[in-house]
């Protein structure tokens, strides 16, 4: 019978030190991430050679197994933040950075008091960060969304995301996900950009059935 990952226990930190022991044990046994891997099983436990990392199925996406402190003095940190604006550009082809209007968790990870489209990073580490917007087309052309990360105001090289919409009205979700390396007092930043002003990224409102629907979201946690 193979042998299994300990469970959860004691301080991250504590747990962290047994992940690390049971992989140098059973890391040839670790299976590769591929390209079209799907998380659709909670709990299954890869080799990611992209990110030269492991990897685990949590509610559909691939997180990177985090491990280390768990004060953030000690270097640990996460946040969670969202936004329920919409966003809208006055110009095209012109890059605007997003700001969030709400924290909904924050270790060592924050927005920053006055500017509010910076993220701002207590400690030095690496970091998974995950972004989605929800888009919007306000006509039947065909426009192009960008988006794109930049670190202490400077882009980071090779991260555009880009996409195409054409029905009046329609409503995508996009997303990406990536881990970033930062120092202590770095700020992270989303950029974006449009070929055309017939666009948003729309908050919608709560239905009788399903909550609110935020115009951005972004969740960072250290791995």
């Amino acid at each position: 019978m193979s042998e299994l990952p300990p469970p959860p226990f004691g301080t991250v930190q504590q747990w962290g030190e047994k992940l690390n022991a049971y992989l140098q044990r059973v890391r040839d046994k670790l299976n590769y991430k591929i390209n079209d891997a799907r998380a659709s099983e909670d709990g299954v436990l890869l080799w990611d050679p992209a990110i030269d990392h492991p990897v685990v199925s949590i509610d559909g996406e691939w997180v990177p197994l985090g491990y280390g402190a768990n004060e953030p003095d000690q270097g640990y940190g996460y946040g969670a933040f969202v936004d329920y604006n919409d966003h809208t550009a006055a110009a095209t082809e012109t890059a605007y950075a997003l700001t969030w209007g709400t924290e909904v968790y924050s270790n060592g990870v924050a927005i920053d008091d006055t500017v509010t489209s910076r993220i701002n990073f207590t400690n030095s580490g690496k970091y998974y960060i995950h972004f989605t917007a929800q888009l919007n087309s306000q006509s039947a052309n065909a426009k192009t969304f960008w988006f794109w990360p930049r670190i202490n105001g400077t882009d980071v090289t090779g991260s555009t995301m880009r996409i195409t919409m054409h029905d009046n009205d329609e409503a995508k979700t996009i997303a990406r996900a990536a881990i970033f390396e930062v120092s202590a007092g770095d700020y992270l930043e989303a950029y974006w950009a449009v070929d055309s002003t017939d666009t948003a990224l729309k908050t919608y409102a709560a239905e009788t059935f399903c909550p609110a629907v935020p115009s951005i979201t972004l969740m960072v946690k250290s791995v």
